[in-house]
């Protein structure tokens, strides 16, 4: 496997779920929250002990990928420039009560779908739509119960190498990928979906949202 080493911006339940699972399978993982390293040492002992705290600006340092798992409503407080070049899991989702920057919501809008809207800000890096319609509590399920489930994760992407690099780390999570054609599919996986938060398998997930990609 290449992937040796994610980031991840999110502390919280999804976060910390999702370092969790990838610890499980041998990946090194640093995290960065809203509150500095040093004040997150209980925290991540708690819940996320093999994770390494870093500063949010530092996150795209020495890792394959980072997974970009804040509410949305916190997306300004992200830096930019920090996650230029970097591939980027876009793993949020849009909740219909929570307010938004005005750069998301005009891309809303226009028609795109979230992920495209959040290309759209961080153009600087290569965004990819994934691990946002699975529960923290599924994501951080024993492989067993993922590999009996057979569960299948939505991967959507404009590129077909960063779509197969995001299905590599599915795999190695304990799920099924499935390539959606690109970005703008991943208005399937959002809230509201057909196959949102739903155990599905692979068939079944591209039966629902159309042919995969090629």
């Amino acid at each position: 496997m290449s992937i040796k080493r994610i980031g991840i911006l999110g502390a919280g339940r999804a976060g910390t779920a999702l370092a969790r699972a990838a610890a499980s399978a041998r990946i090194d993982v640093r995290i960065a929250g809203s509150r500095p390293p040093r004040m997150m040492k209980y925290h991540l002992a708690q819940y996320a002990s093999h994770a390494t705290a870093v500063l949010a600006e530092d996150i795209a340092e020495d890792v394959d990928l980072v997974v970009l798992m804040v509410p949305q409503e916190e997306l300004d407080d992200i830096d930019v420039p920090s996650l230029a070049g970097i591939l980027l899991v876009d793993a949020t989702n849009r909740w219909e009560d929570e307010p938004l920057p005005d750069w998301l919501e005009t891309s809303l809008e226009a028609g795109l779908s979230s992920s495209e809207g959040i290309a759209t800000h961080f153009k600087s890096s290569r965004v990819v739509k994934a691990l946002n319609h699975i529960s923290h509590w599924d994501m951080d399920a024993d492989r067993a119960t993922k590999q009996s489930a057979q569960r299948a994760l939505g991967v959507a992407s404009d590129n077909k190498q960063d779509a197969q690099t995001v299905s590599e780390l599915t795999l190695a999570l304990g799920f099924s990928p499935v390539l959606l054609p690109n970005l703008a599919a991943g208005r399937g996986l959002e809230p509201g979906g057909a196959i949102f938060n739903e155990v599905i398998d692979a068939a079944t997930l591209s039966a629902r949202l159309g042919p995969p990609a090629q």
